[in-house]
């Protein structure tokens, strides 16, 4: 994680990826999570966080996610912002770039 990504002319930027796995019997609570997610409550602060990109992948119940910075330290600290991850949100290692290609995001915003 961590590992910078030029991306155009958005300079560069820095990636996290997260791969999991939801937790059986917790689906309505990760919808309401997800529904939060889209609010204009979350996507401010997603931005209070200084990401510029952050996406959901799901195929239940596996998780991945997604988020970029223009600095390397705020990638530690979003990982350890707990009201972005969920304790229905299981843990089981970092993704791979490859894991996303051609993949849609169930949720996905961009810094404006």
């Amino acid at each position: 994680m961590g590992a910078p990504e030029p991306l155009g002319n958005a300079g560069r930027q820095f990636t996290g990826r997260w791969r999991g796995s939801l937790r059986r019997g917790s689906e309505l609570e990760h919808e309401a999570f997800v529904r939060w997610l889209e609010s204009a409550d979350g996507a401010d602060l997603l931005g209070r966080c200084n990401l510029v990109y952050y996406a959901l992948y799901e195929a239940l119940p596996k998780l991945r996610i997604v988020f970029r910075s223009n600095r390397p330290s705020i990638i530690t600290g979003f990982l350890r912002n707990k009201r972005m991850w969920p304790d229905y949100w299981e843990f089981e290692g970092s993704a791979d770039a490859g894991d996303f290609v051609n993949d849609t995001p169930r949720f996905q915003w961009t810094a404006p």
